[in-house]
């Protein structure tokens, strides 16, 4: 090969990263720019099949959930595979009076049982929670209810553990909720599995909507 080859070549390799870093970076802004404006929502950002390749970066991730707002947001985009679902639910505090405009963040496994596009998990748990693929940041509105549409997630490949959705509920600055929204119609929710779930207090219910339109309702109530 030819000196003058090399240099294409070489400008490919040392530059076309940080290029790419630089064009990502300055999708995120704009994105980020569009939910100030209210030019977009959250919810047709995160269905927006074009985003997927950014789902997982930090700074897109902090751009989303900045702008959480109360009101139903959709995960997925038309063409993730999937039985589709609503999740509606109600957090309230142990006497039972709703709390209102409590940031919430839930993500999940595909239909596959999968976080990430190519397996099962990200960097195994903390990966997962940083990173999923499928997630989303909202608020608890006036009367302390949130709802969102997704595709109902599968317990991970080679294992025994339910579907779940992971969620969180940041209270205040030092303090959240955590836990998990199962299926009581889940086929892996039995037995042992089924009294470990009730164990570690996490959150069953029954499908309230129809096999074609599934909707599951959780109440939730944080301790003091």
């Amino acid at each position: 090969m030819k000196i003058k080859n090399l240099i294409p070549l070489f400008f490919l390799i040392h530059f076309a990263g940080p290029a790419i870093c630089q064009q990502t970076s300055e999708l995120v802004k704009s994105i980020g720019a569009q939910l100030a404006k209210n030019e977009t929502t959250v919810s047709k950002v995160l269905s927006d099949p074009s985003y997927l390749s950014i789902h997982s970066l930090t700074s897109f991730r902090e751009v989303i959930e900045q702008n959480a707002k109360p009101g139903r947001i959709k995960l997925n985009s038309g063409n993730e595979p999937g039985t589709g679902i609503t999740v509606k639910g109600i957090v309230t505090d142990k006497p039972g009076k709703p709390l209102a405009d409590k940031l919430v963040y839930v993500y999940q496994t595909s239909s596959e049982g999968w976080y990430s596009d190519t397996a099962p998990h990200i960097l195994q748990r903390e990966g997962d929670r940083r990173h999923a693929r499928l997630f989303g940041y909202f608020k608890t509105d006036p009367n302390g209810k949130f709802e969102f549409n997704t595709v109902k997630p599968k317990g991970y490949p080679n294992s025994t553990l339910p579907a779940h959705i992971h969620i969180e509920i940041y209270l205040d600055e030092d303090k959240s909720f955590i836990s998990e929204l199962q299926f009581d119609d889940d086929p892996r929710l039995t037995g042992d599995i089924r009294k470990r779930s009730v164990k570690e207090k996490y959150l069953v219910v029954k499908n309230s909507g129809t096999d074609n339109d599934p909707l599951y309702f959780y109440t939730i109530q944080v301790p003091d």
